[in-house]
């Protein structure tokens, strides 16, 4: 164990008791003596008091860190993961705009993720822009971060005239001190290496990095220049391995789903980069770990991009039923202590409906694969869903279709119920018209 090391399982044998109301180390000398353990015998606190402070020598520190684990009915394997230690993330504010699930993902890799209230001030205010698209993505951000025993909301304390990225490193260092374990910052473009030198409790981590931590990939770079490249034909290409071609890139996008949402290149081009990936084994189904964990149809839906939605859903085959689903959450899906605005099971049906594209609802309603009743974490059906914002059209297709109009949601509400609420409330339809020239009912 290096010098650091050793501080850092002082550090936390330290919290360990006082988390356990034993307040003093003469008290805790008492305890582990009265265990009635020959090996745990402590003549003075001072042996202790050398252990906490990371002094002594490694195997007396790991041997006393043993013992606290022992006075506090620790498991075996608590008691390994106790002495392992914790890791903490810092997302900072562009990992996140980058990737605004990420700290969902976080939480598969590392014990805490603590978000600085630097970051969800610079949200807030890139939430108030008049970049629409930048401001809905800062929204979804803070509206999705949920604080708890994992994710923690940290403040900044310090002279708030220094740059952000120094204030986001004092609170990584104060998470590291309080925790008692090495802390890694995740940036998608801030450069902290002049801030970092030298400092061995925090490290910075690109997002790109972060990426291949998590997936088995060695080469992220040469995946995001193939998700950059477009042809005609991809016949020369040499293809990625089994474990690249159904990778996340930085952003959290698969490299089918960033094909779908990049309409820079033609049509016919980006058919073919997706039928070469298909052909070399990749999912045509997989969701995305990026914003809603949403497969590639319901990309093509959001995107409005009929003729990309039909490709893929009659010559790719893919599978109409897959809804969002977050692998973090173990939670059932009809549960009401799920977040309402973390709903999940949404199918491309759903989300055709919710946004009034009668052309969608039409093909995926015609798609004999396709189940017309599912319901989301809320209960809605694609008919609720359709009812809800009083999308006639919608509504008239799913019925013909045979959209079951007894279903209730999470509430008990049938559509019908719903489709009134739309007329006693007044509320409007969404707007669905932009400046890419969408048009909606």
């Amino acid at each position: 164990m290096t010098k650091k090391e050793m501080e850092f399982l002082g550090g936390r044998m330290k919290l360990l008791r006082e988390k356990n109301g034993v307040k003093s180390l003469e008290a805790m000398r008492e305890l582990l003596t009265a265990s009635g353990s020959e090996e745990y015998r402590v003549d003075n606190k001072s042996t202790l008091s050398r252990a906490e402070s990371g002094l002594a020598g490694e195997k007396t520190i790991i041997k006393w860190a043993k013992a606290y684990c022992s006075a506090f009915h620790y498991s075996e394997k608590q008691t390994e993961q106790f002495l392992r230690g914790d890791k903490i993330a810092v997302p900072d504010t562009s990992a996140l705009l980058k990737n605004p699930q990420l700290v969902d993902e976080l939480g598969e890799k590392y014990n805490i993720v603590v978000i600085p209230d630097i970051v969800i001030r610079e949200l807030d205010g890139i939430k108030n822009s008049s970049n629409r698209a930048l401001a809905t993505r800062a929204w979804e951000i803070i509206r999705g971060i949920g604080y708890g025993d994992r994710v923690i909301k940290m403040e900044y304390t310090g002279d708030h005239t220094i740059e952000k990225d120094e204030q986001i490193i004092c609170v990584a260092k104060k998470a590291a001190v309080k925790y008692g374990c090495e802390v890694q910052i995740i940036t998608d473009d801030a450069d902290y290496s002049a801030f970092l030198k030298g400092d061995d409790t925090v490290t910075a981590l690109h997002l790109r990095e972060y990426m291949i931590t998590k997936q088995n990939l060695v080469n992220m770079k040469g995946l995001v220049e193939l998700d950059q490249y477009y042809a005609d034909d991809y016949s020369d290409i040499l293809p990625p391995d089994e474990d690249e071609i159904n990778a996340f890139l930085p952003d959290g996008n698969t490299l089918i789903i960033s094909i779908v949402r990049n309409r820079s290149h033609s049509f016919e081009q980006r058919k073919a980069k997706i039928q070469w990936l298909i052909a070399h084994g990749a999912d045509v189904d997989k969701r995305d770990c990026s914003r809603r964990y949403f497969p590639p149809l319901t990309h093509a839906i959001q995107m409005n991009d009929y003729p990309m939605f039909l490709f893929l859903l009659n010559t790719c085959h893919a599978n109409p039923n897959v809804g969002s689903r977050n692998p973090h959450d173990a939670g059932k899906l009809r549960q009401k202590d799920i977040k309402r605005e973390k709903n999940e099971g949404n199918m491309p049906l759903m989300v055709a409906a919710w946004d009034g594209k009668v052309e969608f609802v039409k093909a995926l309603c015609a798609d004999e694969r396709t189940s017309i009743n599912q319901q989301d974490a809320n209960g809605f059906t694609a008919l609720i869903k359709a009812c809800y914002w009083g999308f006639l059209k919608c509504r008239d297709i799913l019925i013909e279709a045979g959209a079951d109009t007894k279903i209730v949601d999470i509430d008990g509400l049938t559509a019908e119920e719903h489709y009134n609420g739309f007329l006693e409330s007044g509320r409007k339809k969404p707007n669905k018209q932009n400046k890419k020239g969408r048009r909606f009912l």
